[in-house]
């Protein structure tokens, strides 16, 4: 292992050892060739909480590797207007999708700052709000009732003193949208409107979408005796779909979209459009007149009636309904975890360490389908031809050309890896220099006197390196099998494989944090901190320069 001699070294000090460059195969970014070589790019970003993200639940409709944790995916509105071009005109699609599951309003501007992801956009779509109302709790609380030592209370229908855990979430919802959303909307759009990447953009413009009612509004009796916990596991009344519960439900979400609406009309009509998508699901919520159970719970792939995840339990791979899931088999696959991906975890940031694909089916109850999201993207792509969106910037009678920030064609990048003498979770660090097709310098990290070893690339945090190129390259160092991951705008690649070229660490030079005896106390060398590189730029290509390394790592999957 390249990595056995660090059970020697002392954790008192820094010590640096050099991993080799790793360099991509040109034909790797192949499939981006020709987008990054066009111009007349429109930059629109995509910002949000989960209805905005979406919630992935495999890794074939994650869209860029699960960056940051925040389960965005190909289904959702704006990748597919992405793949749309039908509205873009003489322009390309320029999307920097932020949006992240688990997200609230603080976290657009502030906070977890997504709009310092998105570039410097011309449109900006929002959907935020349905966290700081606690849309989740409700689901929790008044559907699904998952966890099975808790006692919820009363059933909706029936608790006439409002002490019930269902009755209280609703109640909290209402509290926070009469009292409270309004104004923490306000000084969200002030601050996003405000915000260096938009300021001077005379012609910006921000879209904020509503949310769907998530039952239909016929408020049809079949549904009545329906419940969709897992009735194993009741340790309450049974949490049935009555009317009541689902007009609340409905009421609490008209409600946000009237304010939404409202807010923007009063208070920023010029740069805010209010976007309706609750029209788009009329017909296609749970409990429509002349649905069925299985209907409900989206069984059918094929099945395109509901628009709306329900939670699906799966035994064995065979799925199971939830009246039929024995309390053990519940147990099993809840594991403590919660349902819906609504509030994250960390109290607002986004990208909790829950949003994993694995529990995708857990995370994506009450989120729109693929069949929803592209109901919100017309109702998206209705409202940008009423604004005659996109357009050249003011003064522009037709897309202008951009000169690129970089030479087309292929790009390659020079990576060094150092271990310090830190414990696991906190030891590898990088700096990276990238090039265009001209081999001209594009981006690069600086190390200073805070980072002496470069940018932490760490599992816990992984270094979202930001170059001339539209998006980020994401490097996250990995102890296991000893490589490093990169992530490139949904496309993924390892050290490892046969496009990079890697060097490999001399556990006899260095580095040196302490006698080898094992003493704890042992004073750190001195020379711990010099610079021992074992390979330099080299790829398999011969791009950049001949160098050999102690060791080369080349291996292709």
């Amino acid at each position: 292992m390249p990595f056995s001699f660090v059970s020697l070294i002392s954790a008192s000090s820094l010590a640096t050892l050099a991993a080799a460059s790793i360099l991509p195969n040109p034909n790797v970014f192949n499939p981006l060739k020709n987008r990054l070589a066009k111009r007349d790019v429109w930059t629109y970003g995509v910002v949000g909480d989960s209805w905005g993200s979406g919630v992935s639940y495999n890794d074939d409709v994650l869209l860029d590797g699960n960056l940051d944790n925040c389960l965005r995916t190909k289904e959702s509105h704006g990748p597919q207007l992405d793949a749309d071009t039908s509205w873009l005109g003489g322009f390309q699609s320029g999307l920097r999708d932020a949006a992240c599951s688990g997200s609230q309003f603080v976290d657009l501007a502030l906070g977890a700052h997504q709009m310092g992801k998105v570039g410097n956009p011309n449109l900006i779509i929002m959907t935020s709000g349905g966290n700081n109302a606690g849309f989740g709790n409700i689901v929790r609380a008044c559907i699904y009732h998952s966890e099975p030592s808790h006692d919820y209370g009363k059933a909706y229908k029936d608790d006439t003193d409002g002490t019930g855990d269902c009755a209280v979430a609703l109640n909290g919802a209402t509290n926070y949208i009469q009292n409270t959303m309004g104004q923490d909307l306000i000084n969200t759009i002030n601050d996003m409107l405000n915000d260096p990447a938009v300021k001077n953009n005379p012609d910006f413009r921000l879209y904020l979408t509503g949310y769907a009612q998530f039952f239909g509004t016929d408020l049809d009796s079949w549904c009545n005796n329906e419940a969709w916990n897992l009735l194993s596991l009741v340790q309450t009344p049974t949490p049935y779909l009555s009317v009541e519960l689902r007009k609340a439900f409905n009421d609490r979400v008209s409600a946000v979209n009237s304010l939404y609406k409202n807010t923007v009309a009063s208070n920023f009509a010029d740069k805010v459009r209010y976007i309706d998508i609750d029209a788009g699901f009329s017909g296609h919520r749970f409990c429509e007149p002349g649905a069925t159970r299985d209907m409900q719970f989206n069984t059918d792939t094929n099945f395109d009636g509901v628009y709306l995840w329900n939670l699906n339990w799966f035994v064995n791979n065979v799925y199971k309904d939830p009246k039929d899931v024995t309390t053990q088999e519940a147990q099993d696959i809840v594991q403590g975890q919660g349902v819906t991906a609504w509030s994250g975890s960390g109290g607002g940031s986004g990208g909790g360490i829950s949003n994993t694909p694995w529990w995708g089916f857990a995370l994506r109850p009450f989120h729109p389908r693929t069949t929803g999201y592209t109901s919100i993207k017309n109702a998206i792509l209705s409202q940008l031809k009423t604004d005659g969106l996109p357009k050249a910037a003011s003064g522009s009678a037709s897309p202008q050309p951009t000169p690129p920030a970089f030479v087309p064609g292929t790009c390659s990048f020079h990576l060094d890896e150092w271990q310090s003498c830190e414990d696991d979770t906190k030891n590898l660090y990088a700096q990276i220099k990238m090039y265009d097709n001209d081999k001209i310098v594009i981006g690069q990290t600086e190390a200073d006197s805070t980072k002496p070893l470069g940018d932490s690339i760490n599992a816990n945090d992984p270094l979202n390196f930001q170059s001339k190129l539209p998006f980020p390259l994401q490097v996250t160092g990995e102890h296991k099998k000893d490589y490093v991951q990169f992530n490139y705008n949904g496309l993924s690649f390892k050290s490892t494989d046969g496009q990079c070229s890697a060097g490999g660490w001399d556990p006899k030079q260095g580095p040196t944090c302490g006698l080898r005896t094992g003493n704890k106390n042992a004073r750190s060398a001195e020379h711990s901190t010099n610079t021992i590189r074992f390979a330099d730029e080299r790829t398999i290509q011969g791009l950049i320069g001949p160098a050999k390394p102690w060791r080369t790592q080349s291996t292709a999957e």
